[in-house]
């Protein structure tokens, strides 16, 4: 008895609505809007923004362009700021500032982290999000790379 090692048309079509299903599946884990939800983030020119974008007491993300462009920053009074990646360190999605503005949000998978140090505050993220060197040279804030 001779049998074909191939695959019947039924079997085939179903593997085929399988893997359609998963590529599917797999495409609505990441969020189309970068994670940032619906607040873009403040563009910066020639890594550098006013001061005066930078709201006081808050966390804003800034675009300062070129490879991972999306700093968080972190600004208490005046001249005061600190930044952090703006990236999960879990896989890497962009990061949104939550609603009270004191952690960042990661929306492919739900890490949280303390928005003023950076520190994991819920998994699956385990690593801190690094900091980010910024200067404030005057009325500007800019991304020292």
């Amino acid at each position: 008895m001779d049998r074909r090692p191939c695959l019947s048309r039924r079997r085939a079509l179903g593997a085929l609505a399988l893997g359609t299903s998963a590529t599917a599946g797999l495409a609505a884990c990441g969020p189309d809007d970068e994670g940032f939800g619906n607040a873009d983030p403040v563009q910066a020119s020639d890594d550098a923004v006013a001061l005066s974008e930078i709201p006081e007491n808050a966390t804003t993300l800034v675009n300062f362009g070129g490879q991972e462009p999306y700093v968080a920053i972190v600004r208490g009074s005046g001249g005061d700021v600190t930044a952090l990646s703006g990236y999960c360190t879990h896989q890497g999605c962009a990061l949104a500032v939550g609603h009270d503005g004191a952690e960042l949000d990661c929306p492919c998978h739900g890490s949280r982290f303390d928005a003023s140090s950076g520190d994991v505050l819920r998994g699956p993220a385990a690593d801190p999000l690094p900091e980010v060197t910024v200067e404030v040279d005057g009325d500007t804030l800019k991304r020292v790379r």
